[in-house]
């Protein structure tokens, strides 16, 4: 028998004929995911360590789409919740890492192509109407738009790394754009012209963005044409290899 099955087995035989009066988690034996009952004899209770532990065992001995299942479980283990305790049993970075990688691997290769559950497929009219009623008017709350601000306040990603911004570029050009080959009519002009006149930021929203950017230093570009310092959001359009005093 497998090692890791051995183990497996022993915390759970073990869990069976004990009675513990802390915090307890229930634990499939067999996972449902893989064809387990959710009755009686193949339910036990362990610590939360131990619930943790046996999910990690458990990606070390399935394989194919069982592993991917069992991954995905250990993976949502370590969401948080207020209500459990096992989000805070230890492992270490670097694993941690390797299983979400091998996750996300796996991930894209079962859901990409005929793999995705809406391969090939095309909403109907009845179906977009169904999804457009239920959205339209659909608002967050005051408190809602506080959480998500608070949730991302003092929070910075990570740099986007060069080979990521070389294929972003790539997967936008040329054909590979959605708007490759699209003309635009001059009717469909007229109306975006129609709709942006007149449009006013509110005092409220000039007030943020002055607020957003005060104080800070913003990055310039020498232009080698012309010898001026450049903002650099404006830099492609006038400057550079667009510069009108270019030899």
């Amino acid at each position: 028998m497998n090692k890791y099955k051995t183990w497996y087995n022993q915390i759970t035989n073990n869990a069976k004929n004990r009675v513990l009066d802390y915090y307890t988690e229930r634990h499939h034996i067999i996972p449902l995911s893989l064809g387990g009952e959710d009755t009686a004899h193949n339910l036990v209770n362990l610590t939360a360590r131990e619930h943790f532990v046996c999910h990690w065992i458990l990606t070390k001995f399935t394989t194919g789409q069982d592993r991917y299942k069992m991954l995905n479980a250990l993976r949502m283990m370590r969401a948080e919740n207020p209500n459990q305790k096992r989000y805070k049993t230890q492992i270490t970075s670097r694993v941690y890492e390797n299983l979400k990688e091998e996750y996300a691997a796996l991930q894209s290769k079962l859901r990409s192509g005929k793999g995705n559950g809406m391969y090939g497929k095309t909403h109907t009219e009845k179906a977009r109407r169904a999804i457009s009623e239920k959205n339209t008017g659909n608002q967050i709350t005051e408190e809602q738009k506080q959480k998500i601000v608070m949730a991302k306040k003092d929070v910075k990603r990570a740099p986007f790394s060069e080979e990521w911004k070389q294929k972003m570029s790539k997967s936008k050009k040329g054909a590979n754009n959605h708007r490759y080959g699209v003309e635009v009519s001059k009717e469909t002009k007229a109306k975006q012209r129609a709709k942006a006149l007149g449009r006013k930021q509110s005092a409220e929203t000039i007030k943020k963005k002055a607020d957003a950017i005060r104080g800070k230093l913003k990055p310039k570009k020498l232009c080698p044409h012309c010898g001026r310092d450049i903002a650099v959001n404006t830099y492609p359009r006038w400057h550079g290899d667009n510069c009108k005093q270019q030899t």
